[in-house]
Formats: structure tokens, sequence, C-alpha cells
């Protein structure tokens, strides 16, 4: 399933559940193997409300950005980044798939050669629309012994 222009999408805030969980070394060893074998990894997460500016004070969206960043490349991978997916109370549908539109030009990878993990129900059905395989997490601990799973089964493969 992984290859030379695999792209794996999880949220960013299930990584954030699983940085606190008893597993995380685990999870961030197996994130920088795969980054190593040449998977791309970009996290999810909705853009928040307000953007601070940085002077002075670090908006906390960047600071948890920094830092998830910082355990990857620890664990002797890379994070490619994260898209921050606009918020709409009426067109959340259509930003998410114009979101995983955008991440599939921007990367030139075909809808197959993409795994999206998440807990977001919505976001998950907006992949699943488009072609794109997907894992749904739980938001507890739960969630990051299920995302350790997955991304062995995703180094086995």
């Amino acid at each position: 399933m992984t290859g030379p222009s695999f792209l794996l999408l999880i949220s960013r805030d299930n990584l954030l559940g699983a940085e606190a969980a008893p597993n995380a070394s685990k999870v961030f060893r197996l994130l920088a193997r795969l980054t190593r074998s040449g998977v791309h990894l970009l996290l999810t997460a909705p853009e928040p409300d307000h953007w601070f500016p940085t002077r002075g004070r670090v908006d906390q969206a960047l600071q948890d950005q920094g830092r998830l960043s910082v355990r990857i490349h620890e664990a002797g991978g890379d994070l490619d980044g994260v898209y921050y997916v606009p918020r709409s109370l009426f067109t959340q549908d259509h930003n998410r798939e114009q979101a995983l539109r955008d991440i599939l030009t921007r990367y030139g990878t075909p809808q197959g050669e993409v795994l999206l993990i998440s807990a977001s129900a919505p976001f998950l059905k907006a992949a699943e629309r488009l072609g794109i395989e997907t894992r749904e997490l739980g938001e507890d601990n739960a969630g990051s012994e299920q995302l350790e799973a997955l991304l062995t089964e995703l180094m086995d493969t």
C-alpha cells in the first residue's frame, strides 16, 4: 500500500492526543520510520477561529504544530506540514472536500495512494466521497492504541 508517492494524512488533534498517551514514543517512532521509507506525512486541522499575532506571543496552533514536528524529527522522521482546513458554518462539507482536492493536487498524488486517519466522521466521509481510503480513530486513549496498530500495519505493507 505504501510507495514513493504515498501520502498519509492524520488529524493533528488525534496526534496531539497520542502525544500524551503511554505509547507516544512508539507512535512517533513508527511515523518516523514511515517517513524515512518515503511516505509523505501531512497533518490536518481545522483552521483556528483567530490567529494571534506572533509578536510577543505565539499562537497555540503554531506551538502545537512545532512541538509535533520536533517529536517526529527527534524520532528520525519528517513532517511535511499541517494543512489548516477553512471553517464555515454553511459550507463546511464543501471546505473539507476542497481541502482534500487541494492536498491531492499539491502532492500530485492519486486518491489510491492516500490514507486519511481521523476521528472526524464528516472529514472521513468527505474523503470517502473522493475515493480516498480512510481509517476512523477514537478520540481517547483507545484512539492512540488504534493509531499505533494502523501505523504498524502500514509498516508491514
